[in-house]
């Protein structure tokens, strides 16, 4: 799988999540398979959630706050 379709399979098990962070070994995959370029604070928006690199070692996560607590 690719890390665009890794991204897809995030996002579709949690559809209401507003953010998705990407492992920093996938994110430059990710960007050239999406075509995007990241703005001034490091995102960019696919499927209209905000994307990050989410550091070395990570795993795909989505959530506001990368695995905090979140408030409702």
């Amino acid at each position: 799988m690719t890390a665009k379709d890794l991204a897809d399979l995030a996002i579709d098990e949690d559809p209401f999540a507003p953010c998705l962070w990407i492992p920093s070994e996938l994110w430059v995959e990710f960007l050239a398979q999406t075509d995007r370029k990241p703005n001034a604070i490091g995102a960019v928006i696919y499927r209209n959630k905000t994307v990050r690199d989410g550091g070395p070692e990570t795993d795909f996560q989505t959530g506001s706050d990368q695995g905090g607590y979140r408030r409702r």
